[in-house]
């Protein structure tokens, strides 16, 4: 997929894009990722309040490696982080990134050509 991938405008913060532009014919394809990420985002808060870590750890490494193939490598960059917290059970870092995490699905403007 990373040969199909366009780029992405990215303000001053490197989670914080503004247009990610793709392929038209990724558009299904990406539209349920993003909402399995919305629906992760929940199931990883309900998880640290379980202080299931291992959960956690999971779900950070398989959105380190899928962000980059749907052209987000922010989302990549944040998995990676959300693993490590996870292995060091840093409950408060864990906080902070799932924040990140919620702003980013927020912001991200996805545009198909």
């Amino acid at each position: 997929m990373s040969g199909r991938v366009g780029q992405s405008e990215v303000g001053r913060d490197s989670l914080q894009p503004r247009v990610v532009w793709l392929e038209k014919d990724l558009e299904q394809l990406v539209t349920r990722f993003l909402r399995r990420k919305q629906a992760d985002l929940q199931r990883l808060r309900a998880a640290l309040l379980e202080a299931d870590f291992e959960f956690i750890e999971r779900v950070g490494h398989d959105l380190k490696g899928a962000g980059e193939g749907f052209g987000f490598p922010e989302l990549s960059v944040l998995g990676a982080k959300l693993e490590l917290a996870a292995r060091g059970r840093e409950k408060e870092l864990l906080d902070v990134h799932f924040a990140t995490m919620e702003r980013y699905l927020k912001r991200i403007q996805v545009r198909f050509n």
